[in-house]
């Protein structure tokens, strides 16, 4: 198993597609089996002209026609069934394959997105498609045709040299031509599909900040901006269609001629006695089937192309992905936190996001992350609950590294509200159940322990309301308590939350509070990012960050303390006492009135 998640061998764990494509090679094998078989029939056409022509016409014989006539329509149709077969076969490897690598792609995204939203990652089911839709395409089986050539080129040697001459320099001229296309399109094809990626990317983005666009009137400015990355796209694809479509015609008359040079030349072999009118027939059929999958090739170059460059992205993306190293289950966590030197920053950034902090928390504290913005929390708490791994140090969980836990067993021990709350497509108990359908008594106790469970009561169809694309549409802060119960189902020994109180009200940040002190009673090592203090009030420990480095840690009561002291005045300095009667404060100058103050 290679360590994308793609079956085959350790030699081909650099090329992840190409093991998912050999490992359906059984159903490859039988295709070009068909395609041999193919090869043969497709004879069937040229040998029933040749008979006509030498042995029916001459004999005058209706019984020899009839008799030929059934077997060619025999052969043509073993030919089409096998045709037919041989494509519900490619389609069906094509979805094997898709198969294989589409959970792996998938997983790849997700953790190269949650470390780098690069529209590469965002383009890889597509590439998968794209991939599977090529396998399944008859642009394929032409291409397996294409090693059958020697084949007819040794029948048509056969007949005679010169047939065999001019189908050898015309395929010669036919492959050239397609090099020349390969040549002068590949580089505009690869600009296009890259711009017309940059393009959809760019779409998506502006429908998920749809109410942003609205709201403050920037959809005609979006539709602008789209506009011209789209037509920037068509652009250089024209430009590469124009000289595609060129080279197309040219190859398509290429091949016209050569059939005419075909059967020009059998016309001067049979006026010289060389050759029959049924061979010369006959050979200018096999002339042109010889010539197809090369005319195919030219044909499809665009496709052949776009696949090249999919297969590029799906390799590169499977292969540099975040690895986890999935080990072993581990027993579950009481809940102690050990951070050691984490260091996390962006490759090639002159400065680390988070730099070298360092504590250490019981089982069952709860430790409250403060400091300014852009100083580095939401970073830490990435680390903290293993989404991100350090550049540098470590995160433990009871001793064991948090990024290479399996994180099918973290997820029953762990807990994480994210800054920015996004739920799924599926009802509000599914998504309390992390994409389950989740034990009904669980899910209820996790959206009370959230102080959400009246609310969600009160949605159109309680914990089944839909929030699918047409479903019921929530609020902010009804998405982060539902998110705040997601993070508490299944009764987590660590929970991590992001500003869990940055949409909610008077009424839900109460809730928010009633809930730490709960997971304190439960023994439930907690961990809290918060730019208000009041829901630190039940916080055990307090780390506050500045500029990605721990500025202050300890006890709530001793940080707060040293903040104190650092934000009291310092005394005045001691000097002539400057008292001013109160019968004389009314007769005071307004320059000394305002000195005095």
């Amino acid at each position: 198993m290679s360590s994308s998640g793609v079956p085959g061998p350790a030699s081909l764990q650099n090329d992840p597609v190409r093991a998912a494509i050999e490992s359906n090679s059984r159903l490859f094998l039988i295709a070009m089996g068909f395609s041999a078989v193919m090869s043969v029939l497709a004879l069937t056409v040229s040998f029933y002209m040749l008979q006509v022509y030498d042995r029916v016409l001459s004999s005058r014989s209706t019984d020899t026609l009839l008799l030929l006539t059934i077997i060619a329509a025999g052969g043509v149709g073993v030919f089409s069934a096998l045709d037919s077969l041989r494509l519900r076969l490619l389609v069906r490897a094509g979805m094997r394959v898709a198969a294989a690598l589409s959970p792996g792609v998938l997983r790849a995204m997700v953790t190269t997105s949650a470390r780098n939203a690069s529209a590469a990652a965002r383009q890889g089911l597509r590439d998968v498609d794209t991939v599977r839709n090529f396998i399944g395409s008859p642009a394929l089986g032409a291409l397996m045709d294409a090693p059958f050539l020697l084949f007819f080129l040794v029948i048509l040697f056969l007949l005679h040299w010169a047939y065999f001459l001019i189908v050898v320099v015309g395929g010669a001229l036919l492959a050239s031509i397609t090099v020349f296309d390969q040549w002068l399109t590949s580089r505009s094809i690869s600009k296009s599909i890259n711009l017309t990626i940059r393009a959809h990317n760019f779409a998506e983005d502006g429908l998920r900040n749809a109410d942003v666009l609205e709201g403050i009137g920037m959809s005609q400015t979006f539709v602008t901006r789209w506009r011209d990355m789209w037509v920037e796209s068509l652009q250089v694809m024209l430009s590469s269609s124009d000289k595609d479509t060129l080279l197309n015609g040219i190859s398509k008359g290429i091949r016209l001629f050569i059939q005419i040079v075909l059967l020009g030349t059998g016309a001067l072999l049979v006026l010289d006695f060389h050759a029959s009118g049924g061979v010369m027939i006959a050979a200018s059929i096999l002339g042109a089937r010889a010539l197809a999958p090369v005319e195919a090739t030219v044909a499809s170059w665009k496709n052949i192309v776009a696949v090249r460059l999919a297969w590029a992205r799906l390799n590169d993306l499977l292969v540099k992905c975040p690895k986890r190293d999935q080990g072993m289950a581990l027993p579950a966590p009481e809940g102690r936190i050990q951070v050691e030197h984490a260091t996390f920053g962006i490759m090639g950034a002159k400065k680390a996001i988070v730099s070298n902090v360092s504590f250490d928390i019981l089982a069952g504290e709860s430790l409250g992350i403060i400091g300014p913005s852009a100083s580095g929390k939401s970073t830490l708490v990435r680390l903290l609950c293993g989404a991100w791994p350090c550049l540098s140090g470590t995160v433990r969980l009871d001793g064991a590294d948090i990024y290479t836990w399996p994180r099918a067993e973290l997820t029953k021990y762990i807990g994480y509200l994210p800054q920015d709350v996004e739920l799924f497509g599926g009802t509000v108990r599914e998504n309390i159940a992390r994409l389950t359908q989740g034990e009904p008594d669980a899910v209820v106790a996790a959206a009370k322990l959230a102080g959400a469970h009246e609310m969600i009561l009160a949605l159109p169809n309680g914990y089944d309301t839909d929030l699918g694309d047409a479903a019921h549409k929530l609020s902010g802060g009804q998405r982060q308590r539902i998110g705040i119960a997601r993070a508490l189902y299944g009764d987590p020994r660590f929970v991590v939350l992001d500003e869990p109180n940055s949409n909610l009200d008077t009424a839900g940040e109460e809730a928010l509070v009633m809930t730490l002190a709960e997971l304190k009673k439960r023994n439930v090592t907690t961990i809290v990012v918060a730019h208000r203090p009041a829901i630190l009030a039940t916080i055990d420990k307090i780390l506050a960050l500045r500029d990605g480095s721990v500025e202050n840690f300890g006890t709530r009561a001793e940080v707060i303390q040293r903040y104190t002291a650092a934000a009291r005045p310092a005394a005045r300095p001691a000097g002539p006492v400057n008292i001013v009667p109160m019968s004389a404060a009314p007769h005071a100058n307004a320059g000394e009135s305002g000195r005095d103050k």
